[in-house]
């Protein structure tokens, strides 16, 4: 039986990266149980928040996740609304959470594992690059240079500074939210 190669399509799209802030350090103090409970809670919560503004969280990755949303079927200002719950959902009581917003072409389709879409290339390794900086600078909400220049006028910003990222050439420009 010959396989076929599964589809592969290049879609620009907003991504988004969200990660507790001081895991390790809540895990230790925590029953598994309990840690359990509270990951489970914030997981589901941010998973509602995102999909009630029609995006996709593609992928749990221990104590954070990614989500995307089509650039076709997303406008600048929808991305703002989410920006906005998650810095609301920030305030209330719950474990600390850093996120970062990016926008830039990524390759979805390929080889899915567990029902989620595959979504690969240089763009989705950036935006964890920049959730690392952002942790590294105290940050809790940042967006990269592309996501800036695409919400320009639509959310106030802070330069952040320009930075080298591991296995990206020259320097990314950073802002926090």
């Amino acid at each position: 039986m010959q396989q076929t190669a599964p589809e592969i399509e290049d879609v620009r799209c907003w991504l988004l990266v969200a990660d507790l802030r001081g895991f390790t350090p809540l895990s230790r103090g925590m029953r598994s149980e309990d840690l359990d409970l509270l990951l489970g809670a914030w997981m589901f919560r941010c998973k509602e928040l995102i999909e009630n503004r029609h995006g996709i969280v593609n992928k749990y990755l221990g104590d954070g996740f990614l989500a995307y949303w089509r650039e076709a079927v997303t406008s600048p200002e929808e991305v703002v609304a989410i920006i906005s719950i998650l810095k609301e959902f920030q305030q209330q009581e719950g474990p600390e959470f850093r996120f970062v917003v990016h926008f830039g072409s990524v390759a979805i389709g390929g080889v899915a594992s567990m029902g989620e879409e595959s979504l690969i290339g240089g763009e989705v390794n950036l935006i964890f690059r920049l959730e690392k900086l952002a942790g590294s600078l105290g940050e809790s909400c940042c967006v990269s240079d592309t996501a800036n220049t695409k919400l320009r006028g639509l959310v106030t910003t802070r330069f952040l500074g320009e930075f080298e990222l591991k296995g990206f050439e020259g320097k990314c420009a950073f802002f926090a939210v």
